[in-house]
């Protein structure tokens, strides 16, 4: 099975060039810049007429709307795209989970606080899944800022999670968008699909990963 993961486009997909071939496209949130219902439609239209036999998307901290108006943004999801929200699919026996939650970051969507609060989502993710989509980093992988002190903003709960999930294949976030890379740990990939530089330039190429 062949992945392709983007994430943090921010309203700029239509720049994007030509996706990879792959059996499942997966877009990791920060869908759009301001997360309003009328920026969502152009957005799915273009993720939905993508061939890739399945299509996954999970929100980030920009798009308000599927915080705010849960409702009303999923009724903008098209037939053939599946929304995660603490949810997760199985495709081909494979067992994908997605949520959208950070540690509190500057008053923006799907903000938790550090600690139990933001633990008790991660504790929703079951124990037998293979392919996760959050849409931030957990603590000390593809989670360092460029700017002066260079933090590690990734989030330690997260980090605590994965250890217990003992089939995890794969982890795809975004969020920092200069930590975009690829980190193998064993037989394990950590994917930051930010397709947007520090500075929201749409650059960054799509990730391809191999199941």
């Amino acid at each position: 099975m062949r992945l392709v993961a983007i994430s943090d486009t921010h309203g700029f997909h239509r720049q994007l060039p030509m996706l990879p071939d792959g059996d499942v496209l997966i877009h990791a949130g920060d869908i759009t810049l301001r997360g309003l219902l009328d920026d969502f439609p152009d957005f799915f239209a273009w993720f939905a007429s993508q061939p890739h036999r399945w299509k996954i998307v999970i929100a980030g901290n920009h798009d308000f709307a599927f915080e705010r108006t849960p409702e009303d943004a999923k009724r903008l999801v098209p037939k053939g795209v599946t929304y995660l929200r603490d949810s997760g699919i199985r495709i081909r026996r494979i067992g994908f989970w997605g949520s959208p939650w950070q540690p509190w970051f500057n008053h923006w969507a799907f903000n938790l606080l550090r600690g139990e609060e933001i633990a008790a989502k991660w504790a929703l993710i079951p124990l037998d899944t293979q392919v996760l989509i959050t849409h931030g980093p957990p603590h000390g992988t593809l989670d360092e800022l460029s700017w002066p002190p260079k933090e590690r903003v990734g989030c330690e709960a997260l980090r605590d999670r994965l250890q217990q999930l003992l089939r995890l294949r794969v982890h795809i976030f975004g969020h920092i968008h200069e930590a975009y890379g690829v980190v193998q740990e064993g037989e394990r990939q950590f994917v930051n699909a930010s397709t947007c530089t520090r500075r929201y330039a749409p650059i960054n190429a799509p990730v391809v990963i191999d199941l």
